[in-house]
């Protein structure tokens, strides 16, 4: 865990407010799932350093790991947050992967289409005036600044 957004970790702890990994994130969410399901109530900071709980989270962080692997962060959070896998205490549950692909496709479907900006070796010239002349061109002329620009 660490204080400071990085590019790994992106996500804030529910238990401590620090920035964790996505793998982290999501052990969290289950491990927290399973406490309310056994009427345990919130987590205490730092949860996973107590005996009951670090087998448990550590379990959960590496099938998270394997599932980050295959799948993008948002799209299983989105999947562990949805209706679908509300009844799901492990991330071991065999139905997983299908659910997760359908929100990934959701996810990729909402990104944004790459586009490419093409920039321009020179820039375009202005076009001269044909016709009568404005009045500062007139100006100009009265001047003889017209001569030192040629």
């Amino acid at each position: 865990m660490t204080k400071d957004r990085t590019n790994k970790s992106n996500y804030k702890s529910p238990s401590t407010g620090e920035y964790c990994t996505c793998a982290q994130y999501i052990a969290e969410i289950m491990c927290t799932r399973m406490a309310q399901k056994e009427n345990e109530g919130t987590q205490a900071y730092k949860f996973w350093n107590t005996k009951k709980w670090k087998k448990t989270y550590s379990y959960q962080v590496i099938l998270a790991n394997r599932l980050a692997k295959k799948y993008d962060c948002a799209a299983i959070v989105k999947a562990i947050n949805s209706k679908e896998l509300s009844h799901v205490y492990s991330l071991g549950y065999p139905n997983i992967d299908g659910i997760i692909s359908k929100y990934q496709n959701i996810v990729e479907s909402q990104k944004p289409t790459e586009s490419t900006i093409v920039v321009q070796e020179k820039p375009k010239s202005r076009s001269t005036s044909f016709g009568k002349k404005s009045s500062l061109q007139r100006l100009r002329g009265l001047d003889g600044k017209e001569k030192e620009d040629q």
